[in-house]
């Protein structure tokens, strides 16, 4: 057997053999990763909220818990007199678990004056037990521009557009 002929198979075998196996890895650990994936999806649904503000009526979500179209909802919208006189709005978003584990809650929105958008809302319950009530008062933290900007004529609205919950 020529010397070449011996490289070629002493060095050809074993990585061909390495490559071999290093496939089925990264096909073992790809059918893993999905199957973690579609597990998490159990785990999370939301809802999209009606122009109005209410949560479309969803009556069981992923996974067989309850549905969240009435998880969150926006207990108060208001401009009022902070420390120092200095105007800040008031959103509060509260949260009930309707669920049967433990979720945490993302709320997303929009305040409005007169009609038109002005800011964002980003409001968030953590690791909420089922049954379990947590109002989030400063979910108008964002919008200290429309507080400040506000006058007493303006109608200011506050609207939930999506809610989302994860189990973990």
């Amino acid at each position: 057997m020529s010397k070449r002929l011996k490289v070629a198979l002493g060095c050809g075998v074993p990585t061909l053999l390495g490559l071999i196996l290093i496939g089925g890895c990264t096909a073992l650990l790809g059918k893993a990763a999905d199957d973690v994936g579609k597990e998490l999806d159990k785990n999370h649904d939301s809802a999209v909220v009606t122009p109005g503000g209410a949560a479309k009526a969803d009556t069981e979500s992923k996974g067989g818990a309850p549905g969240i179209a009435n998880d969150a909802k926006v207990t108060s919208c208001k401009v009022e007199d902070g420390e120092f006189g200095i105007k800040e709005l008031d959103v509060k978003i509260e949260y009930v678990n309707s669920g049967d584990r433990r979720f945490t809650y993302i709320a997303e929105g929009e305040i409005t004056v007169n009609g038109e958008k002005k800011s964002d809302i980003l409001s968030t319950g953590q690791n909420l037990a089922p049954g379990q009530k947590y109002t989030d008062e400063n979910a108008g933290g964002l919008a200290f521009e429309v507080a400040k900007s506000a006058k007493t004529a303006d109608k200011i609205e506050c609207k939930l557009i999506k809610v989302s919950r994860n189990a973990f």
